[in-house]
């Protein structure tokens, strides 16, 4: 298996097709914090028209455990710059998925848009304040017994117990993934306690509402500074809210959104091929004006 090693660190990629003088390497940052390259894994259908790179972030899925002191946004930006320079990849598309457009946007704004030809952002999270809001909205509209089990867990501290669990899971299914099973076409998931460790550190217990180092993350005023093409994209009954998403995009001038019907959060392994012909035709028409 492919990786960069670095000093302490080794970061797991795949690298998928092939660039030429029509397309840009494709480059996508999956969730979490903590997640893996596995929910992303539809992109490498895109492989025929350029290349597509997805990685495990550092301290997640295949590659390396991190310590606590290293899980910072710092941290992942450098890993991503790193692989970037490894792969000898001058101009790209970027994008992120949840967590990943956290991830995105961030690596834009430290790095002065280097590099990058476009982005595009899969359910956004620009704001944890906002998306409790979104997450606060929808648990509402949850039956009443759902409802009930989250609000009390969350206000007794009880996110370990078996009914919040069960009560997640409903919530899950909804705006989470959507699908009774994973497709026959996706990869079997992998044991990833490292990247929960991740996960439960920067963000929290559940999707709902923020405990860790992201609690208090806020870059909505700094959406304006984006100068590229810019597609947002979200499911339609996604956790990362339609009207969130076209919230953010007001910021950016020109940017695009997308929604796809049918899916929730998970909109590239629940739809892929909805997903893959708004993402293509954005990245088409973004190609067609530049000089590669």
């Amino acid at each position: 298996m492919p990786y960069l090693e670095q000093k302490n660190h080794k970061t797991y990629y795949l690298s998928k097709g092939r660039s030429n003088n029509k397309s840009l390497p494709l480059i996508g940052l999956h969730g979490g914090p903590g997640g893996s390259h596995l929910s992303l894994f539809s992109l490498t259908w895109l492989s025929d028209k350029r290349r597509v790179v997805l990685f495990d972030q550092i301290g997640s899925g295949l590659s390396t455990s991190i310590e606590k002191n290293e899980m910072k946004i710092e941290t992942f930006v450098n890993n991503l710059d790193s692989l970037i320079t490894h792969l000898k990849i001058d101009k790209f598309h970027l994008l992120g998925s949840s967590w990943g457009t956290t991830l995105a946007l961030e690596y834009y704004l430290r790095k002065k848009g280097s590099g990058v030809a476009s982005l595009t952002f899969q359910s956004p999270m620009f704001s944890t304040k906002i998306w409790e809001q979104d997450a606060k909205r929808l648990i509402k509209k949850m039956p009443l017994k759902t409802q009930k089990v989250i609000n009390y867990c969350h206000e007794i501290g009880a996110t370990d117990s078996k009914v919040y669990k069960e009560a997640v899971r409903d919530y899950y299914a909804k705006h989470v993934f959507r699908l009774k099973a994973r497709p026959e076409w996706a990869p079997p998931r992998v044991i990833n306690h490292h990247g929960e460790r991740v996960y439960g550190h920067m963000w929290g217990p559940s999707e709902f509402y923020s405990t860790g180092t992201l609690k208090n993350y806020d870059r909505v005023k700094d959406l304006h500074k984006i100068k590229v093409p810019t597609l947002f994209l979200v499911g339609q009954y996604d956790e990362a809210t339609p009207e969130s998403a076209q919230r953010f995009a007001r910021k950016i001038r020109n940017a695009e959104v997308g929604v796809i019907k049918g899916a929730s959060h998970s909109i590239f392994t629940e739809k892929p091929e909805l997903s893959h012909k708004r993402l293509s035709a954005f990245l088409k028409v973004t190609e067609d004006k530049l000089v590669i």
